[in-house]
This record gives C-alpha cells, structure tokens and sequence, in this order.
C-alpha cells in the first residue's frame, strides 16, 4: 500500500512538472516594467540591429547601412549589431531584462531607430501567434519608451518546410506537439504577418513604426532562396544581407523624411 502510495505520489509530481514545464514553454511572456536608458549626447548616428542569427551573423557583414543613410543624411551613422542564435521573441523580450550582455548592448549608446529580426525561430518552432504577439508589443512599447523608432522585419519568405524536413526526428515530434498544441499549420508564416499587422492596428502604432514587408526585398520564391539565402534556405548570404540593407535604409530615410514634415507642418500651423 505504501508503494502504491508513493508511486503515485511520484507520478503526479511528473505530470504536474511536465505540465508546468509546457505551460511555460508555451505562454507568452509577462510585461516587464521598461527601464529607460539613460541619453547620451552624441553627433553620431546610432542604429541597433537586435533579434535573432539574422542579427547575429549580420555584424560579419560588409554593412551598407551606414554609407546609404549617412550620403542620404550627411551624418555619420554606426550600425551596432546584437544577435543570439536561435532566440524567440519572448526569449529575446526577456534577455532585454535578464541578459546582461544585451542589456549593456542597449544601455550604451543612444540609439535613434532599432531594427528587429525576430519571429523566424517562433514559426520555426511553431508557437502560438499570441506568443509573437505579446512579446513583439512589449518590445516595441520598451524601445518607445525610449524614443527608439522601431523598424519590423514582416516575417520573410524562407523555407519553412525544408527548415522543417532538416530536423533530427526528435525536433520533428515535438514540432508536431508544438502545431497541435498552438493550433497552427506547418507553414504558419502568413499568420505571423497578419498578427504584426493586428498588433499594430490594435495599439495604435502605425505613426510610431516601421515595418519592411517581405515582398518588397524576398518575394521571387526559388530565385530567392539560389540567390539570397544558405544553402540552408534559413539564413541570407552576404547577397541577402546587402539587400536588406538597402530596405532598411530606405525605410529610415522615409521615416526621417516623414518625421521632418510632420514637423514642418506643425511649425507652420503654430505659426498660423
């Protein structure tokens, strides 16, 4: 009786670990008060680069991001990049307040616009969109909170299903838990770019952001993935990474451009 009774003790003990270990593996993360970083006077342009392995192997890069917003603006801009390999967006929200490393990243210049890589590794892994949802908000609330414009990269168009067939049986079998679980498809890009648009839409940030749809730079299907990707289908090559670049400078200078008419026009009606 007594080891009946304590087996089953054990057995509960597991089901309920197992069963929080899941909750947590699959709910969005909780809002953290943002802290503010501290403003540093500086005559230089400063654009983070943040997110996942895009951001990470980007700093390998011959960046173009700085000559094109810097002959544009004529200032002098830096492009600081910070990326961790196979991150979430919640993973990515949390490391904002967890992760030293990224922490110092963020605190030690004043950056003017943040660009973000992140949600590849959240439909990668097939999470929930709410899971994308709340996290991405919280990161755009933390880097308005302090005055960072963000720019969004709109879920690109990568090969979702051979990043799929890569992974060892094990990865397979939880993917497929992950897709029953979360209720969503093996190819779940779509709806990841449909949540970026409610998250907007449903917080009012359409003057506050920029987003970079992927049909603009990574709509040409089997020419993109010969021409801009690894041979993984997952990662841009240095081809990719060039012509990212030139969306994401573009993107800035429209958004400059805007802010200064926006500026212009609210001079002028003062004045009036």
């Amino acid at each position: 009786m007594k080891k009946l009774l304590f087996f089953t003790i054990v057995l509960i003990t597991a089901l309920g670990f197992t069963i929080f270990n899941l909750y947590s593996y699959y709910a969005p993360p909780l809002e953290h008060q943002p802290y503010i970083i501290k403003q540093k006077s500086d005559d230089t342009l400063h654009i983070a680069y943040i997110g996942d392995s895009w951001a990470f192997m980007h700093k390998n890069h011959n960046c173009q991001i700085s000559k094109i917003i810097g002959d544009s603006l004529q200032i002098p801009v830096v492009v600081h990049s910070f990326g961790i390999c196979g991150i979430t967006s919640k993973e990515f929200y949390e490391s904002i307040f967890y992760n030293s490393s990224l922490t110092q990243f963020l605190q030690k210049r004043n950056y003017s616009c943040c660009f973000i890589s992140l949600g590849i590794n959240d439909t990668y892994k097939k999470m929930s969109t709410d899971y994308y949802k709340y996290s991405m908000n919280y990161i755009i609330k933390f880097l308005l909170a302090n005055n960072i414009h963000p720019i969004i990269m709109e879920i690109p168009d990568y090969d979702i299903i051979k990043a799929y067939n890569r992974q060892v049986l094990s990865r397979k079998i939880l993917r497929q838990l992950s897709m029953l679980v979360n209720d969503i498809p093996l190819n779940c890009k779509q709806l990841y770019r449909n949540s970026l648009d409610d998250i907007i839409i449903e917080n009012n940030y359409t003057n506050l952001l920029s987003v970079i749809r992927y049909k603009i730079w990574n709509n040409n299907r089997t020419k993109d993935f010969n021409t801009i990707y690894l041979n993984d289908g997952m990662h841009l090559n240095e081809k990719g990474y060039s012509k990212l670049d030139s969306c994401i400078s573009e993107t800035y200078i429209r958004h400059c451009n805007s802010k200064n008419r926006r500026s212009t026009i609210f001079y002028e009606n003062i004045v009036k």
